[in-house]
């Protein structure tokens, strides 16, 4: 890449944080998750802390609930207004599924005068319970009458939870669904994961954000594994169109592997040695984001 030839990025899932200002009961050492370095996440993580140099040029973001308060998740809005952002970004608010329908629907109007961009309540672990709870349908009913993204984070791994994302996508096919983490591919159920993730790359309203590498072993020392990721990219870019795939950083968790700058530089490497065009790749650092989440980055 020459110095001329800069790279425009809209990271469509990252995390930005204000320790003193909200509660994070996550982040907190003794609480779940059981992460053997949350200490590097201990520290707050703001917008000017996304440094990309030379080549590479951040144009747009889109903010994901990190548990400012989840009994009051407008009140994350709210502070990342107070951020006053020049960036053009979004912001995917936290919706907790688990409560009875009245409640979440209750809560999802209370969101709703701060325009989010979506919602997310992460399955992941708990998704025989709430990914499969029958309210979900009528969640999804009121997300698309909204034009709400609904982010969908548990293993695509599980047949049945690609059945139940199929269900919901082809019942509202106005409705948007986001994959969180190219659906927690691991070494180890990858091909039960390459068997999900052909299924719902029919489905025009999917999308997958390829990301989160550095959860198979969260922590300061979980090194980068370029041939793993390398290995997703070819079986994701063999099954779904550019249109639908965005790259992302789960920032600040992916400073566990290195710099913020260090991921987007080996994201382009990986591609280019897969024969992705520029405009492929613009498709996939930016134009994909852009799109599905209405960010206006021009």
């Amino acid at each position: 890449m020459s110095k001329t030839d800069i790279q425009d990025i809209v990271d469509p899932h990252l995390h930005l944080w204000q320790l003193s200002a909200g509660q994070y009961h996550w982040l907190r050492s003794g609480n779940a998750p059981d992460w053997q370095d949350k200490a590097l996440l201990q520290h707050d993580y703001l917008v000017s802390q996304l440094e990309l140099a030379p080549s590479f040029r951040l144009v747009g973001l889109v903010h994901i609930e990190a548990g400012f308060d989840n009994s009051a998740p407008q009140r994350e809005l709210v502070w990342l207004a107070e951020q006053h952002l020049a960036l053009p970004h979004k912001a995917v608010a936290f919706l907790d599924c688990s409560l009875g329908l009245p409640q979440v629907l209750a809560n999802l109007q209370a969101l709703l005068p701060y325009q989010p961009a979506g919602v997310r309540h992460i399955f992941e672990g708990d998704d025989e319970r709430w990914l499969h709870a029958p309210q979900l349908l009528q969640l999804a009913s009121e997300l698309a009458r909204h034009n709400l993204v609904l982010e969908i984070q548990c293993t695509l791994a599980s047949a049945k939870n690609v059945a139940r994302i199929q269900q919901v996508a082809e019942a509202f096919p106005a409705l948007k669904l986001v994959l969180n983490h190219a659906g927690l591919v691991k070494p180890d159920n990858f091909s039960q994961w390459q068997a999900g993730m052909r299924q719902l790359a029919l489905l025009p309203n999917v999308a997958m954000k390829l990301s989160g590498w550095e959860l198979l072993n969260a922590g300061r020392y979980s090194t980068a594994e370029p041939i793993w990721q390398q290995q997703v990219f070819a079986a994701v870019l063999s099954e779904w169109p550019a249109e639908r795939l965005m790259l992302a950083s789960n920032f600040p968790l992916c400073l566990w592997q290195g710099s913020y700058l260090q991921l987007w530089q080996r994201y382009y490497q990986l591609l280019t040695n897969l024969g992705l065009s520029r405009t492929g790749w613009q498709q996939l650092s930016a134009g994909t984001a852009s799109a599905w989440y209405r960010l206006s980055t021009i």
